[in-house]
């Protein structure tokens, strides 16, 4: 099925960096994600049976534990070019895991280990079991049926998945291995999953967060309302508030 995504060049290497910046330093955040988190949940989001709209799922990038905290932006231009850079990489993994699925590749961070760069899976593990938590119900099936497409994921990203890594003391080798198998486990859960994203795609169309939509007057955005950037505050009382930016 052809992709309606707008056509967006992906975030380059300075703009990744830049994300994981704000992530990591900006002020109102203590338990945000890093990038290569944010990639594993975005994944997970986008290979779920269903359609889970930024409202729901963006208080979570910057609050891990409660889905409560929100960044405090220092002004309307930094909180739309965050926002911007949050959906462009959603819609370039979404587009590739659609259209080019032999290019995916999740957002590893390395260990540098003099030169001999090891992966780094857990963040992105954690992402992404964060993203399942949202929908529990629809990721029960592929648990159950196919738990394979899930065992490096749950291994690397969950407390249970620590355990057993501490237990069994893994060879290099086989966590390169299972590091390169993420890949193909991703690759096997967006196949498996696709009618079932389609047809919930089909009765909703995807919300986009712009710095027009944080910045809108009550006119075009319900004041009682949600603000869409994920605070769970009213609208009025966060973005629709003249002059506030949380």
């Amino acid at each position: 099925m052809a992709s309606n995504l707008p056509v967006q060049d992906p975030l380059s290497d300075e703009e990744i960096e830049e994300l994981d910046d704000f992530l990591l330093d900006a002020e109102g955040i203590d338990e945000s994600m890093n990038v290569s988190m944010l990639d594993g949940f975005l994944t997970a989001l986008i290979c779920a049976p269903k359609l889970i709209l930024p409202s729901e799922w963006m208080r979570w990038v910057w609050d891990t534990e409660r889905g409560k905290d929100s960044p405090n932006f220092s002004s309307e231009d930094e909180a739309g070019r965050i926002l911007s850079m949050l959906m462009r990489h959603m819609n370039d993994i979404t587009r590739t895991l659609s259209q080019a699925p032999e290019y995916y590749e999740p957002l590893l961070l390395e260990n540098i280990n003099n030169g001999n760069p090891i992966p780094i899976l857990d963040e992105w593990c954690m992402g992404f079991v964060k993203g399942m938590s949202l929908d529990e119900e629809g990721w029960a099936d592929v648990a159950v049926t196919n738990p394979q497409w899930l065992s490096t994921i749950f291994l690397y990203g969950t407390e249970k998945g620590w355990e057993t890594l501490l237990a069994r003391d893994i060879p290099l080798e086989e966590h390169i291995a299972m590091s390169e198998k993420l890949t193909t486990d991703v690759l096997h859960i967006h196949a498996s999953l696709k009618a079932l994203r389609e047809s919930q795609i089909s009765q909703a169309r995807p919300s986009t967060v712009s710095k027009r939509d944080l910045t809108a007057d009550n006119n075009t955005q319900d004041p009682a309302g949600l603000c869409p950037c994920g605070s769970g505050k009213k609208f009025k009382l966060c973005h629709g508030e003249p002059g506030r930016l949380h």
